[in-house]
C-alpha cells in the first residue's frame, strides 16, 4: 500500500477532530503528597457502618467528566464516584467481627463534598449528609478541592462483639494520614490518628491481643533500628564469658526500661527539642564505646557504662513506642512491659548471632587485638557522621527552660528520690563485686571503677533530672481518646497519666507543617489582606485574644467569620493553613506532622508560647498573666 503526502494529511487532521471531539474530563495527575483520611467506625443493630471521607484527587486513574473551568460535573459523575469508592475505599478496608472477617462491603451512598463541608467532625453530621440529598448538579464544585464521601455498611451478628479494622489506605498519598474514631455500642468513642497503614487495628483490644502487637512491636524496632544494634555490638565486641555478657547484658535491660517506662508515663520532656538531643547522645555512645574498645576497655567498669547508656537508649525505645501505644486499649501495662518483652527478644537475637560470629572471627579470620580495632573503628566512623549530623539538627532548635515553681520543685525532688534508688541499688551491686573480687586479697575497690560510678552517676543526673525537672507535661502519645475528655488507661493508674487529649499540647510543641504554613500564607494574602494584615494577627493583639485558648476556639472562629465579606467561604484545608500562617506569625514553630480540621485534636491543642509542662505550672491567675506579658515580649512577626 503506498503512503501518500495527502493520505498523511487527511490522517492527522482526523486524529485532531477525534481529540477536539473528545468529552472534557480530568487528566492523569499525580500521587497527592499529603492526604488526611476522615473515618467512623460504628455498629448500629444488625450493621457495621463505616463513614470515610477521602480528597477526591486522591482517587487515581478515574477520569471524572468536567464542566466549565474545571468544575466537578455532579450530573455525569455519580457512577464513577461509586467506581472510585469501590476501588480506591472499600476494597481498601477490611473488618472482622471476633476475629472473623465480615461479609462483603455495601455501598450505600457515595457523593461529592465541598472542601469547606464541616459534616465530618461528628459522626452524627456525616451520617445525616450522606443519608440525604446529594449536592445539586448546578453546584461549582473544583474537582481538585472536592471531597468524596462514602457510606459502607457490613452485616454483623452482635454489635457489642469485638472488632477489628484493617485498613490499606496509604496508596491513596505518598503521606496518608488517617484520623479514625469508633464509636462502640457501649462506651465513649475512641479515636486513632496514624500515617500509612497500621496492620490490624483492634478497636477494643484484650490485653492478650495487645500484648502481642506490642511483642511484635519491640521485636521488629530492635531489629530495625541500626544505631542500637551497633551500640549492642560495642558492648559486646571485648566479652568472652557468659558471666560477664549476662551482667553487662541485664545491666542495660534495667536502664532502657527505667526511662522507657518513665518516658510513656509521661515523665520525659514533650519539648521540639528533646528527641534530637536524645539521638545525639545515642549516636555519641556509640562512639565513646568504639573508642574504649580501640584504646583497651576495662570491662569491670562496662556494666556500669551499659546502664548510664541504657537510660538513653530508653528514651530511644519511648519514640518509637509513643505513636503505637494507641493501639493499647486501656491496658497501658501490659502493652509496656510486652512492648519490653519483645525488644529483648530482639536483643538476644542479635546477640545469638553476633558473639558466635565474633568468635569465629577473632579465631579464624584476624587475630582478637586486631579485629576489635578494626570492627570498633568502622563502627566509630559511622557513629561519628551520625554523630555531627545529628548535632547539626539540634542546633536549629532552641531550648526553653522550665520556671522555677513548686511544681518543679517537686518534680526535682521526685528525681532525687529515684536517683537515691539508683545510687543504693549501684552501692549494693558494687559491694557484691567487690566482695567477690577482692575479700580474699584484701584490695580496695578499684579507683577507675569509683570513677565510672561517679561518671555514670553525673550521666543519669542529667537525664534523669531532664526527665523529671523538665516535664512538660505527659507524653505525646496518641492513645485512646473520648469525645467528652479523657480517661485513665488503667486502673488505679496515677492521676497524671491520663490519655493524650488530657495532656493539652502546646501551640509550642510543632502543631502545624512548614509546608502548610507556606500555602496559608498566599490564602492569607490572596484573600485575607483586604480586611487584615500580617501585623494585627500577631504580637500584643493576638497574645490578649488568643492566649491561653484551645486552637479549636481559634479555628472555629476564623472558619465561620472569615473572610468578612463571604464568610465560611473557605475550603477546610484553606482554613487550616491560614490557622497556621498565624500561628508561625506568632513564632510558634513547625513540626512534622500536619494540623487538621479534626475537632478531637483541635481540642488538644493550646495556643501558648511556652511547652505544655510550663503552662501547667503557670496555673495561678497571676502566674498566667506573667507569662502571657512575657510571652508578648518575646512575640516577633516572622514572614
Amino acid at each position: 500500500m503506498r503512503v501518500t503526502r495527502g493520505s498523511v494529511w487527511r490522517c492527522l487532521a482526523l486524529l485532531v477532530a477525534l481529540l477536539m471531539a473528545r468529552p472534557t474530563s480530568t487528566t492523569a495527575h499525580e500521587i497527592p503528597k499529603d492526604v488526611m483520611v476522615r473515618m467512623f467506625v460504628k455498629p448500629d443493630g444488625s450493621v457495621m457502618r463505616l463513614l470515610v471521607r477521602v480528597p477526591l484527587d486522591a482517587m487515581r486513574d478515574v477520569r471524572f467528566p468536567l464542566r466549565g473551568p474545571g468544575y466537578l460535573d455532579l450530573a455525569r459523575a455519580d457512577s464513577l464516584l461509586r467506581d472510585a469508592a469501590r476501588l480506591w475505599v472499600a476494597d481498601g478496608v477490611t473488618i472482622t467481627e471476633n476475629d472473623v472477617a465480615l461479609g462483603a462491603a455495601r455501598i450505600v451512598a457515595v457523593r461529592a463534598s465541598l472542601g469547606s463541608d464541616n459534616a465530618f467532625r461528628r459522626y452524627e453530621d456525616a451520617l445525616r449528609v450522606l443519608q440525604g440529598a446529594p449536592l445539586p448538579a448546578t453546584t461549582e464544585v473544583p474537582w481538585q478541592q472536592a471531597m468524596l464521601d462514602v457510606l459502607i455498611e457490613y452485616p454483623i451478628t452482635d454489635a457489642s462483639a469485638a472488632f477489628s479494622l484493617n485498613p490499606t489506605l496509604a496508596h491513596l498519598g505518598v503521606r496518608t494520614t488517617t484520623v479514625l474514631r469508633f464509636q462502640p455500642a457501649n462506651g465513649s468513642e475512641r479515636a486513632f490518628e496514624y500515617v500509612g497503614d497500621p496492620g490490624l487495628v483492634h478497636l477494643d483490644p484484650s490485653w492478650r491481643q495487645a500484648a502481642w502487637r506490642f511483642v511484635q512491636s519491640g521485636f521488629g524496632h530492635i531489629l530495625g533500628g541500626i544505631d542500637h544494634l551497633l551500640f549492642l555490638l560495642c558492648l559486646v565486641i571485648p566479652l568472652r564469658r557468659v558471666r560477664e555478657l549476662i551482667v553487662v547484658i541485664t545491666s542495660f535491660t534495667v536502664a532502657h526500661s527505667i526511662t522507657l517506662a518513665a518516658s510513656a508515663a509521661g515523665y520525659a520532656p514533650d519539648a521540639l527539642w528533646f528527641p534530637p538531643l536524645i539521638e545525639v547522645l545515642i549516636a555519641a555512645s556509640i562512639v565513646f564505646m568504639a573508642l574504649e574498645n580501640i584504646v583497651g576497655a576495662r570491662l569491670q567498669r562496662r556494666w556500669l557504662m551499659a546502664f548510664g547508656f541504657g537510660l538513653v537508649h530508653g528514651f530511644g525505645f519511648s519514640f518509637a513506642l509513643r505513636e503505637t501505644l494507641q493501639f493499647a486499649g486501656v491496658h497501658l501495662y501490659t502493652s509496656l512491659a510486652a512492648f519490653n518483652v519483645g525488644v529483648e527478644l530482639g536483643q538476644l537475637l542479635v546477640l545469638g548471632v553476633a558473639v558466635p560470629v565474633l568468635t569465629l572471627l577473632f579465631r579464624h579470620v584476624v587475630a582478637e587485638r586486631a579485629g576489635k580495632i578494626v570492627v570498633s573503628a568502622l563502627v566509630a566512623h559511622t557513629a561519628w557522621h551520625w554523630m555531627t549530623a545529628r548535632w547539626s539538627t539540634l542546633t536549629q532548635y532552641s531550648v526553653t527552660w522550665p520556671t522555677f515553681d513548686a511544681l518543679l520543685l517537686a518534680n526535682m525532688m521526685r528525681a532525687a528520690a529515684v536517683l537515691l534508688v539508683l545510687g543504693a541499688a549501684a552501692r549494693v551491686l558494687l559491694g557484691v563485686r567487690r566482695k567477690r573480687l577482692h575479700a580474699s586479697k584484701g584490695a580496695a575497690l578499684p579507683a577507675h571503677v569509683v570513677g565510672s560510678v561517679g561518671s555514670v552517676g553525673l550521666l543519669a543526673v542529667v537525664v534523669l533530672a531532664s526527665m523529671f525537672g523538665a516535664r512538660t507535661g505527659g507524653a505525646q502519645i496518641a492513645s485512646t481518646r473520648t469525645s467528652a475528655g479523657a480517661r485513665p488507661l488503667d486502673v488505679g493508674f496515677a492521676a497524671n497519666i491520663v490519655v493524650a487529649q488530657d495532656s493539652v499540647r502546646s501551640t509550642m510543641t510543632g502543631v502545624y507543617t512548614a509546608e502548610q504554613a507556606t500555602k496559608g500564607k498566599e490564602v492569607f494574602n490572596g484573600i485575607c489582606v483586604g480586611c487584615h494584615t500580617s501585623v494585627s494577627q500577631s504580637g500584643q493583639d493576638f497574645a490578649k485574644r488568643w492566649m491561653g485558648k484551645l486552637l479549636l476556639e481559634f479555628y472555629d472562629y476564623i472558619s465561620k467569620l472569615m473572610p468578612d465579606s463571604a464568610p465560611a467561604t473557605l475550603t477546610e484545608n484553606e482554613y487550616v493553613t491560614v490557622t497556621a500562617y498565624v500561628l508561625k506569625l506568632n513564632g510558634m514553630p513547625p513540626g512534622e506532622r500536619p494540623l487538621s480540621a479534626d475537632t478531637v485534636l483541635l481540642r488538644d491543642i493550646r495556643i501558648d508560647t511556652l511547652p505544655t509542662g510550663d503552662m501547667r505550672s503557670a496555673g495561678s491567675a497571676t502566674t498566667r498573666d506573667a507569662h502571657r506579658r512575657m510571652a508578648r515580649k518575646h512575640f516577633a512577626v516572622r514572614e
